[in-house]
């Protein structure tokens, strides 16, 4: 924390640094970089400690001691009153009130106290420990009147809370700290918190071959459209293409074909027998596709909610045996039960809301705990649970769950998961396993949308936008053999 606020200090010519201590472990490290802030010769230090002298124990209190032994004498801040006044402009602010522990509302004096400090902010660049003082260190929901940070400091390993719902939002810059620790303290990470980087990408990701053919390259069955949606079979038929799916076969009903062929000269359709939705009778249609030469099959896309369309897709998925990708409203017409039952691998890609209807359970339940829930219905169901979200997490079988940083927030736009749901059947149509395809997917979603909004802006990225930068984010990692 010191070394940081000190970079901070000669880049911005700032003399002082000004350090907000709560009374537990998190004002313990606010104590450390008061005192090696001193010793670095930073002339202004001030340290306001929210919490009586008796009241800092343990750690803390050590480390409390440690500091005033340099000369910072802290102030006790009683009454939020005291602190207006002692508060500068120009100075460095380090935020070390609450760290990860923090799981009820902000409340009382320290509440009172979060808000001065957030509404006097003006242009003080602000450190954070751990993670910004009131925000959830796991579920990254907002707890408090939290001051956004321009960099936090994430001592021995980053925290989910840094990444996910307001987290993303409040947290900056983030500098991870390695401490250390030995190699067995991994072994107790239950479950293991994976952030799904370019590194762990290109582990996975298979070369081109040379010598492939359309074959090779593999066939995608998607199964979807409605007569009032055929634009999500549509997107999610065109970015298994463009993510380098041999052939794309899409089975639809009637008024969907023209659309979707008016887009995808490459696709190849086979009309359902209702006009305007997918049946039950349909079934035998679809058996015969799922034998020839399919690799995968993505059900859901412009589906629609008819309970006709609800019988189809409970009987094809306990028939099925390719890798499934389920998404949208295929999730509307499966319980986990339907799920678990499947023979092969099988992949959901629900957003909060459709987990919660598959959990029944309320929405905002879910966002208190999307790792735990995640985790559990990925085990439980055996299947890979990809919950969409500002960050979007992969729940495994195995237990192991991938964090994926990346995206805008112009990725949260109608079609985008149609986009992700194809990208996903592309790639386990080409030899990935079903896990690999869904975090390379991600990833890749993830870094279209980033190049999209930095030529069309936020509010311009539409889901076609995200298929029309995909070739240039695969193609800085497109390798042949």
């Amino acid at each position: 924390m010191a070394e940081a606020a000190l970079k901070i200090c000669r880049s911005e010519k700032i003399t002082s640094v000004q350090i907000f201590c709560g009374k537990g472990n998190n004002a313990g490290d606010g104590y450390v970089a008061a005192a090696e802030l001193k010793k670095a010769g930073i002339p202004e230090i001030d340290v306001f400690a929210f919490a009586k002298k008796e009241e800092i124990r343990g750690d803390a209190e050590y480390h409390y001691r440690s500091m005033c032994k340099t000369g910072v004498n802290p102030v006790h801040i009683s009454d939020i009153s005291m602190l207006e006044p002692l508060l500068k402009a120009h100075s460095c602010w380090i935020d070390a009130i609450f760290g990860i522990g923090l799981n009820r509302p902000v409340q009382g004096s320290l509440r009172d106290a979060m808000n001065l400090i957030r509404d006097l902010h003006q242009d003080q660049p602000v450190l954070a420990v751990d993670i910004p003082s009131g925000i959830h260190g796991t579920n990254g929901r907002l707890l408090g009147p939290a001051l956004k940070a321009q960099t936090t400091v994430c001592m021995g390993f980053y925290k989910s809370g840094n990444f996910l719902q307001d987290g993303k939002a409040y947290c900056g810059d983030l500098q991870g700290v390695d401490l250390d620790y030995p190699v067995a303290s991994f072994e107790h990470a239950i479950p293991s918190i994976i952030l799904c980087d370019h590194e762990e990408i290109i582990k996975r990701l298979r070369p081109v071959a040379v010598t492939g053919h359309k074959y090779t390259m593999g066939q995608v069955l998607c199964v979807g459209g409605s007569a009032a949606m055929p634009g999500a079979v549509t997107l999610a038929s065109q970015a298994a293409l463009t993510c380098g799916a041999g052939m794309l076969r899409a089975f639809v009903p009637g008024k969907v074909k023209n659309i979707l062929l008016h887009h995808l000269l490459e696709a190849v359709v086979d009309i359902a027998h209702d006009e305007s939705i997918l049946i039950e009778r349909d079934l035998p249609q679809l058996r015969k596709l799922m034998r020839e030469k399919s690799r995968v099959l993505l059900a859901g896309p412009g589906f629609g909610r008819a309970p006709e369309s609800g019988r189809l897709l409970r009987a094809v998925a306990e028939e099925c045996t390719l890798p499934l990708v389920l998404d949208a409203d295929a999730l509307f017409h499966l319980q986990p039960q339907h799920i678990k039952k499947i023979r092969g691998p099988r992949v959901i890609t629900p957003h909060a809301g459709e987990f919660a209807r598959l959990l029944r359970k309320d929405a905002d339940e879910v966002l208190n705990a999307p790792l735990e829930y995640a985790t559990e219905f990925a085990v439980e169901n055996e299947c890979i649970l990809h919950l969409k979200g500002s960050t979007s997490l992969t729940a495994l079988p195995s237990g192991d769950v991938h964090l994926h940083a990346g995206g805008t927030p112009g990725m949260a736009t109608a079609g985008s998961g149609d986009v992700l749901a194809g990208m996903i059947a592309a790639f386990i149509a080409q030899g990935h396993s079903a896990e690999d395809a869904t975090l390379i997917a991600a990833y890749y979603h993830g870094k279209a949308g980033q190049a999209a909004a930095e030529t069309l802006g936020n509010r311009s990225t539409t889901a076609s936008a995200l298929i029309e930068y995909l070739p240039f984010v695969l193609k800085k990692d497109e390798i042949l053999v």
